[in-house]
C-alpha cells in the first residue's frame, strides 16, 4: 500500500483537486484582488497619460514662450540699433550744423576785420593827408616866406597827396 503522503506519485484525483483548487483560487483572486488591481492600474495609466499630456502641453507652452521672448529680444535689439543709428545721425547733423555755423561766424568776423582795417587805413590816410597838407604849407611858407592861401595851392597839395597814396598802395 502506498501512502498518500508519498511524494513523487501524482494521482488523477490529486490533479483534479489541485486544478479545482487553482480555479477557485483564481476566481477568488479575480473577485477580490484582480478588479481592484486592474482599477488601480487603469487609474495609474490615466494618471501617467495625463502627466505625459500635461508635460507635452507645458513643453509646447515653454517653446511658445521661448519663441516669443526671442522675438521680443530681436525686436528690442532692432529698436536699440535704430535708436543708436538715429543718435549717430543726430550727432552728425549737429556737428555739421555747428561746423557750418562756425564757418559763417569766421567769415563774418573776417569781413568785419577787413572793414575795420580798411576804415582804420582810411582814417590813417586822412590823418596823414592832413598832416602832410599842414607840413607842406609850413614848409612852403618857410621857403617862400609868406603864407600860402588854402584855395590857391589846394590843387597842388591834393595832387601831392594822391601821389603819396598811390605810392603806399603800390607797396
Amino acid at each position: 500500500m502506498v501512502s498518500p503522503l508519498f511524494v513523487g506519485q501524482i494521482t488523477a484525483g490529486d490533479s483534479i483537486v489541485t486544478l479545482v483548487s487553482f480555479l477557485l483560487l483564481m476566481l477568488a483572486l479575480k473577485m477580490v484582488a484582480w478588479k481592484p488591481l486592474m482599477a488601480m492600474m487603469e487609474k495609474r495609466e490615466q494618471l501617467i497619460a495625463g502627466n505625459i499630456d500635461s508635460a507635452e502641453a507645458k513643453k509646447l507652452e515653454a517653446d511658445r514662450l521661448l519663441t516669443e521672448q526671442q522675438q521680443e529680444l530681436e525686436e528690442t535689439r532692432n529698436k536699440a540699433s535704430a535708436i543708436i543709428e538715429q543718435a549717430r545721425d543726430t550727432a552728425d547733423k549737429v556737428e555739421r550744423e555747428q561746423i557750418a555755423s562756425a564757418k559763417v561766424e569766421i567769415a563774418r568776423l573776417k569781413e568785419e576785420a577787413k572793414k575795420a582795417i580798411e576804415l582804420e587805413r582810411k582814417q590813417a590816410l586822412a590823418g596823414a593827408q592832413n598832416d602832410i597838407s599842414r607840413l607842406s604849407m609850413d614848409i612852403a611858407e618857410k621857403l617862400i616866406g609868406k603864407e600860402l592861401s588854402n584855395e590857391g595851392h589846394a590843387e597842388l597839395i591834393e595832387e601831392y597827396i594822391e601821389r603819396l597814396a598811390n605810392n603806399n598802395e603800390i607797396k
